[in-house]
This record gives structure tokens, sequence and C-alpha cells, in this order.
């Protein structure tokens, strides 16, 4: 196996697909082909050798690390189905696309629809991502259907539309219709949000560590019985070992959140949690 390293030495001045700089695929390449891989950017084409300064050294599993802010570098880790894939600076859209295993971390800020119809792996965004994170791309009917989506700054608008499975945590605010038509799947959002949160949600849980400004009027507050699952979804947000668990760290599997049903709008089935919203004085205390 190899761990590749790119190390940005020029802009193209134009957007490049990298969807084919994959840690697996990489490592199975000569060393002395790598410079001549072909990415396609928008209608021109470039050699990989022309972008980066290359290093190659061997390793026990395939990586692939990238130094330097490569914003105009879409489809980072598109497809991934193993290996770790490393960015140390800014990513372009669509990191993660469809990726169904392995790691990727961002160091820096990612572009639009990051982790977009993701299945299986991790990735971590140091900074911020843009709009339709976990989304589903135009047209598509499911968005993240897998993995873990981290994100240590902030969100865009239409974080996890559509959504259907796997988990997403928030550490900073997230932009409107956030969880928007959301079918499963389970959603902590450490920050504020912004208009219409949870629209058309039908199935799934979404966490706010902060009330929304207004709660969407198709959603009912109450319910009982949840104490055992809410004392494991604390835990699973414990185990986290990362910052963005930081704004649930007062989360407590013995302090119920304020719970609401909806979209009923939809005959929704989904859960609004929202945690350190009680009075003082007026916590509920689930004793197991």
């Amino acid at each position: 196996m190899s761990a590749i390293t790119l190390r940005v030495k020029t802009a193209p001045g134009f957007r490049v697909d990298a969807s084919n700089l994959l840690p697996a695929t990489l490592a199975a390449t000569a060393p002395a082909d790598l410079p001549r891989i072909v990415l396609q950017g928008a209608g021109e084409r470039c050699a990989l050798g022309d972008l980066f300064d290359i290093r190659h050294e061997h390793a026990d599993l395939p990586s692939l690390l990238i130094e330097g802010d490569a914003p105009w570098l879409d489809r980072l880790g598109a497809n991934m189905s193993e290996g770790a894939l490393t960015i140390h600076g800014h990513a372009g859209d669509y990191a993660g696309l469809n990726m169904s295993g392995g790691t990727l971390q961002i160091a820096g800020d990612a572009g639009l629809f990051t982790g977009c119809e993701m299945q299986g792996g991790r990735l971590t965004v140091q900074g911020n991502a843009g709009d339709c994170a976990a989304a589903a791309l135009p047209g598509d009917m499911e968005g993240m259907t897998g993995g873990t989506l981290v994100i240590h700054g902030n969100a865009g608008a239409r974080l996890a539309d559509r959504m259907r499975r796997g988990t997403v945590l928030v550490s900073g605010d997230a932009g409107d219709f956030a969880a928007s038509r959301l079918i499963a799947g389970t959603v902590c959002i450490g920050g504020k949000v912004g208009a219409h949160p949870c629209y058309g949600m039908r199935r799934g849980t979404v966490l706010l560590a902060h009330a929304p400004a207004v709660i969407p009027p198709t959603f009912t507050e109450g319910g009982h019985g949840f104490e055992v699952f809410w004392r494991l979804f604390t835990r699973m947000l414990a185990r986290e070992a990362t910052p963005a668990k930081a704004p649930f760290s007062t989360c407590s599997g013995h302090v119920l959140p304020r719970r609401y049903a909806g979209d009923l709008a939809v005959d929704g089935r989904g859960e609004l949690l929202i945690a350190n919203s009680w009075p003082a004085g007026k916590n509920e205390t689930c004793i197991l």
C-alpha cells in the first residue's frame, strides 16, 4: 500500500473534478504514472503534476493527504469506499459525494453538497460547510443514507434535506430549512437554526441545543416513554470524541428535553428534541 501526499503548487484558474483522486486508486498506480493522471475541468483538462508536488511513501493502508487550500477541487472523496483522505486546507463542492466507506477529513471549509447522498464512512469538516450538506442532488429522492458527517463550524441551508439514514452533527449554526423533508436518521445542531426547521419532516430525530425562534405550527408538543431512548441517545453523543459534541455536553440522560412530534402536515412521525429549554427548576427527570 501507499501513502500519497499532494502539495498544492498552483491553482488552475478553473474548477477541477477530483473524483478519481481516491486513496486506493492512487495506491495502485505506479509512482512514475502519478504526475500524468489527467483531471477534468470545466471544458479543460490538466495533469496532476501540473497542480501538485507529489510525494510517495509506503504504508500499511492506502491514504491520501492534500496540503494547501484547494476550494477549486470538487468531488474530493466522491464514491470512496476505503482508505483515508485528508485535506489540510479548504475543499470544493460535493466533497464525499456518494461516499460509502473510509474516512474523509477536511481541516478547512467545504463547499456545497458536502456529504451529499453519503452512504457510509465518516466525513469530518473542521470549518464550515455550504448549502445542502448531507442532502439529495437536485431531482433525487434520497439524501444521506448512512455514515457519519461531523461539521465543527456552521452549515448552510437545506442541511440533511431528504436524509434517510445516518448521523449528522453540527457544532455551530445551520441555515434555513434545516432537516427539511427528513425521511429518517439523526441530525444534531449545536447552534442556532434558520427559518422553517424540520419542514416536511416524516420520521427521524432532530436534536437542537437551542430552541428555534419559532416552533413550526405543524408540530405538537408532548409524548412520554422515550426515557430509554434518550439515555442511549446521549451516550451516543458522549462517544463522539470531537469538539462537535461540545454544545451537547450539558445534555444529560437523566434530564429529558422538550419533545415535539411532526411534521403533521405530511402525517410526519418525526421527533424534534430541544435540550436546555425547560425553565430553571422545572426540568423533568427520568429515573431508570
